[in-house]
Protein backbone atom coordinates (compact mmCIF):
# COMPACT_ATOMS: atom_id res chain seq x y z
CA UNK A 1 0.00 0.00 0.00
CA UNK A 2 1.45 3.50 -0.82
CA UNK A 3 1.83 5.65 1.72
CA UNK A 4 1.60 9.08 -0.01
CA UNK A 5 0.97 9.86 -3.46
CA UNK A 6 3.06 9.13 -5.99
CA UNK A 7 4.91 12.28 -6.28
CA UNK A 8 5.68 12.14 -2.55
CA UNK A 9 8.58 10.54 -2.65
CA UNK A 10 10.13 12.90 -5.00
CA UNK A 11 9.04 16.29 -3.39
CA UNK A 12 12.70 16.96 -2.43
CA UNK A 13 13.61 16.36 -6.13
CA UNK A 14 10.27 18.34 -6.69
CA UNK A 15 11.09 21.98 -5.05
CA UNK A 16 14.80 21.76 -6.85
CA UNK A 17 13.15 21.46 -10.37
CA UNK A 18 12.52 18.46 -12.63
CA UNK A 19 11.58 15.00 -11.58
CA UNK A 20 13.30 12.46 -13.61
CA UNK A 21 11.61 10.53 -15.75
CA UNK A 22 11.20 7.18 -15.58
CA UNK A 23 10.18 6.41 -18.81
CA UNK A 24 10.78 8.13 -22.55
CA UNK A 25 8.05 10.69 -21.87
CA UNK A 26 8.59 14.25 -20.85
CA UNK A 27 9.42 14.34 -17.09
CA UNK A 28 6.71 15.60 -15.26
CA UNK A 29 7.13 19.41 -13.98
CA UNK A 30 5.68 19.74 -10.38
CA UNK A 31 3.25 23.29 -10.92
CA UNK A 32 4.79 24.67 -7.65
CA UNK A 33 7.06 23.29 -4.39
CA UNK A 34 5.82 21.63 -1.75
CA UNK A 35 4.97 22.92 1.61
CA UNK A 36 6.25 22.62 4.73
CA UNK A 37 3.60 19.86 5.54
CA UNK A 38 4.23 17.76 2.51
CA UNK A 39 8.07 17.68 3.11
CA UNK A 40 7.32 16.59 6.88
CA UNK A 41 4.92 13.81 5.24
CA UNK A 42 7.11 12.55 3.40
CA UNK A 43 9.56 11.96 5.52
CA UNK A 44 6.89 10.18 7.78
CA UNK A 45 6.28 8.22 5.24
CA UNK A 46 9.60 6.92 4.25
CA UNK A 47 9.88 5.51 8.55
CA UNK A 48 9.17 2.55 9.09
CA UNK A 49 5.75 1.40 10.61
CA UNK A 50 2.74 3.11 10.74
CA UNK A 51 2.11 6.86 9.77
CA UNK A 52 -0.77 7.18 12.80
CA UNK A 53 2.18 5.70 15.01
CA UNK A 54 4.29 8.52 14.49
CA UNK A 55 1.90 11.07 14.52
CA UNK A 56 0.54 9.48 17.88
CA UNK A 57 4.21 9.81 19.32
CA UNK A 58 4.50 13.25 18.07
CA UNK A 59 1.33 13.68 20.13
CA UNK A 60 2.59 12.25 23.53
CA UNK A 61 6.04 14.05 23.35
CA UNK A 62 3.62 17.46 22.84
CA UNK A 63 1.96 16.13 25.98
CA UNK A 64 4.70 15.56 27.89
CA UNK A 65 6.61 18.77 26.35
CA UNK A 66 3.94 20.77 27.82
CA UNK A 67 3.21 18.96 30.78
CA UNK A 68 6.80 18.86 32.14
CA UNK A 69 7.11 22.88 31.22
CA UNK A 70 4.17 23.78 32.89
CA UNK A 71 5.28 21.65 36.43
CA UNK A 72 8.70 23.02 36.45
CA UNK A 73 7.26 26.58 36.34
CA UNK A 74 5.48 26.67 39.13
CA UNK A 75 2.17 25.90 40.71
CA UNK A 76 0.79 23.03 38.33
CA UNK A 77 -2.61 21.73 39.12
CA UNK A 78 -4.64 19.28 36.15
CA UNK A 79 -6.99 18.36 38.53
CA UNK A 80 -10.67 18.09 36.58
CA UNK A 81 -8.80 20.18 34.08
CA UNK A 82 -6.71 16.75 33.17
CA UNK A 83 -8.28 16.11 30.50
CA UNK A 84 -7.90 19.58 28.51
CA UNK A 85 -4.47 19.45 29.11
CA UNK A 86 -3.97 16.60 26.86
CA UNK A 87 -5.94 17.57 24.25
CA UNK A 88 -3.80 21.09 24.05
CA UNK A 89 -1.12 18.91 24.14
CA UNK A 90 -1.98 16.55 21.25
CA UNK A 91 -3.79 19.07 19.16
CA UNK A 92 -1.41 19.70 16.89
CA UNK A 93 -0.72 15.80 16.18
CA UNK A 94 -4.25 14.97 15.64
CA UNK A 95 -4.33 18.11 12.86
CA UNK A 96 -1.18 16.82 11.14
CA UNK A 97 -2.34 13.50 10.76
CA UNK A 98 -6.05 14.26 9.72
CA UNK A 99 -3.83 16.36 6.92
CA UNK A 100 -2.00 13.18 5.88
CA UNK A 101 -4.99 11.07 6.08
CA UNK A 102 -6.89 13.05 3.89
CA UNK A 103 -4.21 13.24 1.09
CA UNK A 104 -4.23 9.54 1.57
CA UNK A 105 -8.06 9.55 1.07
CA UNK A 106 -7.75 11.97 -2.07
CA UNK A 107 -5.44 9.70 -3.61
CA UNK A 108 -7.81 6.48 -3.58
CA UNK A 109 -10.61 8.82 -4.24
CA UNK A 110 -8.30 9.73 -7.84
CA UNK A 111 -8.01 6.03 -8.75
CA UNK A 112 -11.27 4.87 -7.76
CA UNK A 113 -12.53 7.96 -10.20
CA UNK A 114 -10.55 6.31 -13.31
CA UNK A 115 -13.15 4.91 -15.36
CA UNK A 116 -14.54 8.58 -15.73
CA UNK A 117 -12.09 10.81 -15.88
CA UNK A 118 -11.53 12.27 -19.12
CA UNK A 119 -8.45 13.85 -19.83
CA UNK A 120 -7.66 15.55 -22.73
CA UNK A 121 -4.93 14.21 -25.07
CA UNK A 122 -2.16 16.57 -25.38
CA UNK A 123 1.57 16.56 -26.12
CA UNK A 124 3.18 17.45 -23.15
CA UNK A 125 6.57 18.87 -23.22
CA UNK A 126 8.78 20.48 -20.97
CA UNK A 127 8.36 23.75 -21.88
CA UNK A 128 4.84 23.95 -21.53
CA UNK A 129 3.41 22.09 -18.49
CA UNK A 130 0.06 19.88 -18.70
CA UNK A 131 -1.94 20.85 -15.64
CA UNK A 132 -4.26 18.54 -17.20
CA UNK A 133 -2.26 15.01 -17.07
CA UNK A 134 -3.02 12.69 -14.16
CA UNK A 135 -0.01 13.34 -12.56
CA UNK A 136 -0.90 17.14 -12.41
CA UNK A 137 -3.95 15.91 -10.59
CA UNK A 138 -2.76 13.91 -7.87
CA UNK A 139 0.06 16.52 -7.34
CA UNK A 140 -2.39 19.28 -6.96
CA UNK A 141 -4.85 16.77 -4.63
CA UNK A 142 -2.14 15.99 -2.21
CA UNK A 143 0.36 18.66 -2.21
CA UNK A 144 0.56 22.45 -0.84
CA UNK A 145 1.46 25.04 -2.60
CA UNK A 146 4.72 26.26 -0.09
CA UNK A 147 4.34 29.75 -0.28
CA UNK A 148 0.48 29.74 0.56
CA UNK A 149 0.78 27.55 3.32
CA UNK A 150 3.23 29.74 4.89
CA UNK A 151 1.08 32.78 4.80
CA UNK A 152 -1.63 30.19 6.24
CA UNK A 153 0.23 29.15 8.98
CA UNK A 154 1.60 32.87 10.02
CA UNK A 155 -2.24 34.08 9.77
CA UNK A 156 -3.34 30.55 12.26
CA UNK A 157 -0.58 32.02 14.60
CA UNK A 158 -1.66 35.59 14.85
CA UNK A 159 -5.45 33.77 14.89
CA UNK A 160 -4.71 31.96 18.12
CA UNK A 161 -2.87 34.49 19.69
CA UNK A 162 -5.64 36.80 19.89
CA UNK A 163 -8.23 34.05 20.63
CA UNK A 164 -7.56 34.00 23.90
CA UNK A 165 -8.43 37.70 24.34
CA UNK A 166 -11.94 36.91 23.24
CA UNK A 167 -12.52 34.77 26.78
CA UNK A 168 -11.14 37.51 28.74
CA UNK A 169 -14.31 38.86 31.12
CA UNK A 170 -13.94 42.69 30.68
CA UNK A 171 -16.01 42.76 34.55
CA UNK A 172 -13.34 41.29 36.16
CA UNK A 173 -12.98 38.10 38.24
CA UNK A 174 -10.94 34.77 37.73
CA UNK A 175 -10.82 35.36 33.63
CA UNK A 176 -9.95 39.26 34.20
CA UNK A 177 -6.66 39.00 32.33
CA UNK A 178 -4.69 36.52 30.83
CA UNK A 179 -2.93 34.95 33.95
CA UNK A 180 -6.71 34.26 35.20
CA UNK A 181 -7.87 32.43 32.52
CA UNK A 182 -4.82 30.63 32.64
CA UNK A 183 -5.51 30.14 36.43
CA UNK A 184 -8.82 29.16 35.92
CA UNK A 185 -8.32 26.51 33.60
CA UNK A 186 -5.62 24.95 35.71
CA UNK A 187 -2.51 26.23 34.06
CA UNK A 188 0.46 27.67 35.84
CA UNK A 189 0.55 31.34 36.06
CA UNK A 190 4.01 32.30 36.06
CA UNK A 191 5.87 34.25 33.17
CA UNK A 192 7.37 30.90 32.19
CA UNK A 193 4.44 28.65 32.29
CA UNK A 194 2.26 31.17 30.35
CA UNK A 195 5.50 31.83 28.24
CA UNK A 196 5.22 27.89 27.06
CA UNK A 197 1.88 27.87 26.76
CA UNK A 198 1.69 30.70 24.12
CA UNK A 199 4.33 28.83 22.13
CA UNK A 200 2.89 25.49 22.41
CA UNK A 201 -0.72 27.30 21.42
CA UNK A 202 1.21 29.47 18.84
CA UNK A 203 2.53 26.36 17.05
CA UNK A 204 -0.72 24.48 17.19
CA UNK A 205 -2.47 27.18 15.90
CA UNK A 206 0.39 27.65 12.55
CA UNK A 207 -0.60 24.30 12.01
CA UNK A 208 -4.54 24.58 12.58
CA UNK A 209 -3.99 27.51 9.95
CA UNK A 210 -2.29 24.81 7.53
CA UNK A 211 -5.33 22.62 8.00
CA UNK A 212 -7.76 25.11 7.08
CA UNK A 213 -5.88 26.27 4.14
CA UNK A 214 -5.22 22.66 3.33
CA UNK A 215 -9.27 22.00 3.23
CA UNK A 216 -9.95 24.56 0.94
CA UNK A 217 -7.19 23.44 -1.78
CA UNK A 218 -8.26 20.15 -1.57
CA UNK A 219 -11.84 20.48 -2.10
CA UNK A 220 -11.57 23.07 -4.49
CA UNK A 221 -9.03 20.80 -6.64
CA UNK A 222 -12.24 18.29 -5.37
CA UNK A 223 -14.44 20.63 -7.72
CA UNK A 224 -12.28 21.61 -10.58
CA UNK A 225 -11.98 17.91 -11.14
CA UNK A 226 -15.36 17.31 -11.00
CA UNK A 227 -16.35 20.13 -13.55
CA UNK A 228 -13.29 19.94 -15.73
CA UNK A 229 -12.11 16.36 -16.11
CA UNK A 230 -15.57 14.07 -15.28
CA UNK A 231 -17.14 12.31 -17.77
CA UNK A 232 -20.83 12.11 -17.18
CA UNK A 233 -22.56 8.80 -17.23
CA UNK A 234 -26.44 8.27 -15.08
CA UNK A 235 -25.89 5.17 -15.52
CA UNK A 236 -22.86 4.62 -14.26
CA UNK A 237 -22.67 6.99 -10.82
CA UNK A 238 -20.39 5.13 -8.88
CA UNK A 239 -17.02 6.30 -9.54
CA UNK A 240 -18.43 9.72 -9.32
CA UNK A 241 -18.94 8.87 -5.17
CA UNK A 242 -15.14 8.75 -4.99
CA UNK A 243 -14.80 11.91 -4.04
CA UNK A 244 -17.44 12.76 -1.54
CA UNK A 245 -15.32 10.38 0.74
CA UNK A 246 -12.57 12.81 0.79
CA UNK A 247 -15.32 15.40 1.10
CA UNK A 248 -16.77 13.43 4.18
CA UNK A 249 -13.83 12.88 6.17
CA UNK A 250 -12.52 16.65 5.88
CA UNK A 251 -16.50 17.70 7.54
CA UNK A 252 -15.65 15.02 10.32
CA UNK A 253 -12.36 15.61 11.05
CA UNK A 254 -13.95 19.54 11.58
CA UNK A 255 -15.99 18.34 13.56
CA UNK A 256 -13.80 16.17 15.86
CA UNK A 257 -11.40 18.93 16.20
CA UNK A 258 -14.67 21.33 17.57
CA UNK A 259 -16.07 18.97 19.52
CA UNK A 260 -12.97 17.77 21.66
CA UNK A 261 -12.56 21.32 23.08
CA UNK A 262 -16.44 21.31 24.80
CA UNK A 263 -15.78 17.36 25.85
CA UNK A 264 -12.03 18.54 27.18
CA UNK A 265 -13.31 21.36 28.71
CA UNK A 266 -17.13 21.59 29.09
CA UNK A 267 -16.45 25.00 30.90
CA UNK A 268 -16.38 26.34 28.14
CA UNK A 269 -20.04 25.94 27.43
CA UNK A 270 -20.19 28.52 29.88
CA UNK A 271 -18.74 31.24 27.38
CA UNK A 272 -20.84 32.59 24.94
CA UNK A 273 -18.05 33.08 22.66
CA UNK A 274 -17.66 29.47 22.74
CA UNK A 275 -20.80 28.97 21.34
CA UNK A 276 -20.91 30.82 18.25
CA UNK A 277 -17.52 29.52 17.46
CA UNK A 278 -19.17 26.06 18.00
CA UNK A 279 -21.92 27.12 15.79
CA UNK A 280 -19.87 28.53 13.20
CA UNK A 281 -17.83 25.39 13.05
CA UNK A 282 -20.76 22.98 12.57
CA UNK A 283 -21.71 25.43 9.49
CA UNK A 284 -18.08 25.25 7.89
CA UNK A 285 -18.29 21.15 8.59
CA UNK A 286 -21.65 20.99 6.53
CA UNK A 287 -20.83 23.78 3.93
CA UNK A 288 -17.23 21.78 3.81
CA UNK A 289 -19.02 18.33 2.75
CA UNK A 290 -21.43 19.75 -0.12
CA UNK A 291 -19.22 22.69 -1.32
CA UNK A 292 -16.60 20.76 -3.77
CA UNK A 293 -19.88 18.47 -4.96
CA UNK A 294 -22.21 21.34 -6.27
CA UNK A 295 -20.24 21.47 -8.95
CA UNK A 296 -21.21 17.95 -10.31
CA UNK A 297 -24.39 18.06 -9.12
CA UNK A 298 -25.12 21.01 -11.18
CA UNK A 299 -24.02 18.73 -14.20
CA UNK A 300 -25.62 15.67 -13.31
CA UNK A 301 -29.13 18.26 -13.18
CA UNK A 302 -28.43 18.88 -16.60
CA UNK A 303 -27.56 15.84 -17.75
CA UNK A 304 -30.81 14.53 -16.15
CA UNK A 305 -32.90 17.26 -17.71
CA UNK A 306 -31.32 16.49 -20.76
CA UNK A 307 -31.97 12.68 -20.77
CA UNK A 308 -35.81 13.49 -20.04
CA UNK A 309 -35.97 15.95 -22.67
CA UNK A 310 -34.36 13.19 -25.12
CA UNK A 311 -37.17 10.59 -23.64
CA UNK A 312 -40.45 12.54 -24.32
CA UNK A 313 -39.13 13.67 -27.61
CA UNK A 314 -38.96 9.71 -28.49
CA UNK A 315 -42.46 9.41 -27.00
CA UNK A 316 -44.15 12.17 -28.26
CA UNK A 317 -43.00 10.65 -31.43
CA UNK A 318 -44.11 7.27 -30.27
CA UNK A 319 -47.82 8.88 -29.41
CA UNK A 320 -47.80 10.30 -32.95
CA UNK A 321 -47.29 7.92 -34.45
CA UNK A 322 -49.91 5.73 -32.59
CA UNK A 323 -52.28 8.51 -33.42
CA UNK A 324 -51.61 8.36 -37.16
CA UNK A 325 -52.19 4.36 -37.17
CA UNK A 326 -55.81 5.06 -35.48
CA UNK A 327 -56.79 7.86 -37.46
CA UNK A 328 -55.80 5.52 -40.49
CA UNK A 329 -56.86 2.15 -38.87
CA UNK A 330 -53.80 0.88 -39.91
CA UNK A 331 -53.92 -1.48 -36.27
CA UNK A 332 -51.47 -4.43 -37.73
CA UNK A 333 -47.94 -4.32 -35.67
CA UNK A 334 -49.43 -2.51 -33.32
CA UNK A 335 -47.96 -4.46 -29.96
CA UNK A 336 -44.55 -3.30 -31.31
CA UNK A 337 -45.39 0.50 -30.44
CA UNK A 338 -47.20 -0.48 -27.48
CA UNK A 339 -43.83 -2.38 -26.32
CA UNK A 340 -41.92 0.62 -28.03
CA UNK A 341 -44.29 3.10 -25.42
CA UNK A 342 -44.01 1.01 -22.60
CA UNK A 343 -40.13 0.91 -22.63
CA UNK A 344 -40.15 4.78 -23.13
CA UNK A 345 -42.56 4.74 -19.73
CA UNK A 346 -40.01 2.45 -17.56
CA UNK A 347 -37.03 4.60 -19.12
CA UNK A 348 -38.35 7.97 -17.88
CA UNK A 349 -39.14 6.35 -14.37
CA UNK A 350 -36.15 5.07 -13.88
CA UNK A 351 -34.55 8.60 -15.01
CA UNK A 352 -36.47 10.39 -12.47
CA UNK A 353 -35.35 7.55 -9.61
CA UNK A 354 -31.36 8.61 -10.43
CA UNK A 355 -29.73 10.57 -7.82
CA UNK A 356 -28.02 13.77 -9.17
CA UNK A 357 -26.08 14.52 -5.73
CA UNK A 358 -22.29 12.65 -5.98
CA UNK A 359 -22.83 10.81 -2.67
CA UNK A 360 -24.07 7.20 -1.19
CA UNK A 361 -26.87 7.51 1.14
CA UNK A 362 -24.99 5.74 4.25
CA UNK A 363 -22.19 9.35 3.72
CA UNK A 364 -24.37 11.61 4.12
CA UNK A 365 -26.15 9.74 7.43
CA UNK A 366 -22.68 9.94 8.60
CA UNK A 367 -22.10 13.28 8.01
CA UNK A 368 -25.64 14.15 9.77
CA UNK A 369 -25.09 12.05 12.47
CA UNK A 370 -21.72 13.57 13.52
CA UNK A 371 -23.05 17.42 13.17
CA UNK A 372 -26.16 16.32 15.13
CA UNK A 373 -25.28 13.56 17.66
CA UNK A 374 -23.53 16.14 20.09
CA UNK A 375 -25.98 18.65 19.73
CA UNK A 376 -28.44 16.51 20.69
CA UNK A 377 -26.66 14.93 23.68
CA UNK A 378 -26.04 18.33 24.82
CA UNK A 379 -29.26 19.30 24.40
CA UNK A 380 -30.47 16.25 26.53
CA UNK A 381 -28.07 16.84 29.55
CA UNK A 382 -29.23 20.56 29.35
CA UNK A 383 -32.72 19.93 29.80
CA UNK A 384 -32.14 17.16 32.29
CA UNK A 385 -30.54 19.58 34.45
CA UNK A 386 -32.97 22.12 34.11
CA UNK A 387 -35.36 19.85 34.99
CA UNK A 388 -33.67 17.76 37.65
CA UNK A 389 -32.12 21.01 39.15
Amino acid sequence: MRQRAEASPRLAQAAKGVIPAKSATPPFVPPYPPSWFDRLADWIDQLPGPAWLVYLLLGIAGLLLQTGLQSLAGVYQPGRFVFLHIWIGVQFAYMLGLMHYLDRSAQAALAAFRPVLDLPRRVRSAAVPDNSSLEDLRYRLTTLPRRTTRWAALAGVILGLALPILFIRPSGGAGASLIGLSSSFGISASPIGIAALLIQFAFAQAVAGTLVYHCIHQLSEINRVYLRFARLNLYRLQPLYAFSIPAALTAGGLIIYNYAWFAAAPQLLDQPISLVLSAFFAIVAAATFAWPLLGIHGRLVAEKKRCLAENAYRFEAAVSELHQRVDKKSLSRMDDLNKTLSSLEIEQAALHRIPTWPWDPGTLRSVVAALALPIIIWLIQYVLQKVLG
